[in-house]
């Protein structure tokens, strides 16, 4: 098989990877890596950066001369593609225009589909769900035409790995499972050590569930490491002789309004007597809404649809993701522009409450949770209560998750969870046992080793056979 491998890391872990899927029969003719990830033994592979790849830039010695720009005809088949993709750039082209992004889309589609064309990959083998635009490009470009993809995702239940084609499609493994044990009902003790675990934590209101992930990521910009941060910062500055130009920018930053402000200048106290669904936003850029969540990445478009559908005398409580300002900042941005909260405010029904209440309280409290597809929905039914999701999460064919895309689909959603429709923990153990046979232990992500009893050898062994296994298969 030959094989495009996307998959950011370099040193030994790298090594190892691309040397067993050598040893197997396959041939890696394309890699896109970490800088500075080139690897010796594999002369005949080319090796791409994946920071130039990001920036639009080609592998050395590919001389894109050599490939035509991209044809109307191509264009119009990827306009549902390049829309999302102009949306993704704001993670990391915030500050360019849209007739800017439009360009740098156009060189990027020019490229890959010019390197997939001349080198004919068999398969595209991501590491994790493809969210950064070149990979989510190279994604969309291997569906067009019909090459083979095999993506990952970290789930976050445990420390279990999902395997996917396509993560709009699901995981095949799961849907198997799930076929095959349709009308069997199981009980806690027919899962593994690790679920049982992972189900009873869940369901004990004074364990705090908080997936691990975010505090790895709140400690990443808080306290020591945010001060490392700054200091680098500054040294920097006074390395390229802008220390003053520094100084200055971070007084005004710091007694600007930002969205911080703006939020907290709309935000109440919530009702916890009313009927209400729980709405928490989304950390924006990230892959649970861009590409998971597809059109939804507009997440005022999300509440707009679930607003119009609401039953009388409902309402909805959106809380902003406790991690958002603390990765991506408080000042203004293409995901948290100037009136964004504002524009959530004036919603028909809605309101913004205070990020310092706990989720686990909205999620006992309320009549049901929605999200794009985050995890929030899938604590809610395992808590038993009814959730609603907008994008492609991965729990999507549990019971008690309704999957809407319009008004009409989220009416009839909300109007049975209106008359009393109630989560089945039968149904969701029996769920549980399909994603337990359907999942390795493994992950891609390392914020996830803390949730993991593996070593990181064995992590290394299970993901690799897994590889091998889909790219076979």
């Amino acid at each position: 098989m030959k094989i495009l491998l996307l998959y950011d890391t370099k040193g030994s872990k790298a090594k190892n990877l691309m040397l067993e899927l050598e040893k197997n029969s396959n041939k890696i003719i394309y890699w896109v890596g970490a800088p500075g990830g080139e690897i010796d033994n594999l002369p005949e592979s080319i090796f791409h950066s994946s920071s130039d790849a990001l920036l639009g830039l080609p592998a050395k010695n590919i001389n894109i001369s050599e490939f035509a720009p991209p044809s109307n005809n191509l264009i119009e088949k990827l306009y549902r593609t390049e829309s999302l993709i102009l949306t993704m750039m704001n993670a990391k082209y915030d500050n360019l225009r849209t007739s800017e992004r439009k360009h740098l889309y156009y060189e990027m589609l020019r490229y890959w589909y010019g390197i997939l064309n001349k080198y004919k990959p068999d398969v595209v083998l991501h590491g994790l769900i493809p969210h950064a635009v070149h990979t989510f490009l190279i994604q969309e470009l291997a569906r067009l035409l019909n090459i083979k993809t095999v993506m990952f995702e970290d789930t976050g239940a445990s420390d279990r790995l999902l395997a996917f084609n396509d993560f709009r499609d699901g995981s095949k493994d799961l849907q198997r499972e799930i076929k095959r044990n349709h009308g069997k009902n199981f009980s806690l003790k027919d899962l593994s050590n690790d679920i049982q675990k992972y189900y009873k934590s869940q369901l004990d209101f004074k364990h705090d569930s908080t997936p691990v992930y975010v505090g790895v990521l709140k400690n990443r910009y808080t306290g020591s490491e945010l001060l490392k941060r700054r200091l680098n910062r500054f040294r920097k500055s006074i390395q390229e002789g802008i220390f003053l130009k520094t100084i200055i920018q971070t007084i005004i930053k710091r007694f600007r309004k930002n969205s911080k402000d703006e939020y907290a200048s709309l935000q109440a106290e919530p009702d916890l007597n009313k009927k209400f669904i729980y709405a928490p936003l989304h950390l924006q850029p990230e892959c649970t809404t861009s590409p998971k969540g597809d059109l939804f990445v507009d997440q005022i478009l999300m509440l707009e649809t679930l607003s119009a559908a609401l039953p009388k005398d409902w309402v909805i409580y959106v809380k902003e993701h406790p991690i958002q300002w603390y990765q991506r900042g408080t000042d203004f941005s293409g995901a948290r522009y100037r009136g964004y909260y504002k524009k959530i405010s004036e919603i028909k029904n809605i309101q913004l409450i205070p990020v310092q209440i706990s989720t686990y309280t909205l999620i006992n409290k309320s009549q049901a949770v929605a999200t794009v597809a985050g995890m929030a929905s899938w604590e809610a039914v395992l808590r038993s209560k009814p959730a609603i999701i907008f994008g492609y999460s991965w729990y999507r064919d549990c019971y008690g998750v309704f999957k809407v895309d319009n008004i009409n689909s989220c009416s009839v959603a909300l109007e049975k969870i209106a008359s009393g429709f109630a989560v089945d923990q039968q149904q969701v153990i029996n769920y549980l046992k399909c994603f337990d046979d359907a999942t390795i232990h493994g992950y891609l992500d390392v914020d996830y080793a803390k949730s993991s009893e593996l070593t990181p050898e064995e992590n290394k062994n299970n993901v690799i056979q897994k590889m091998l296994f889909e790219i076979k298969n």
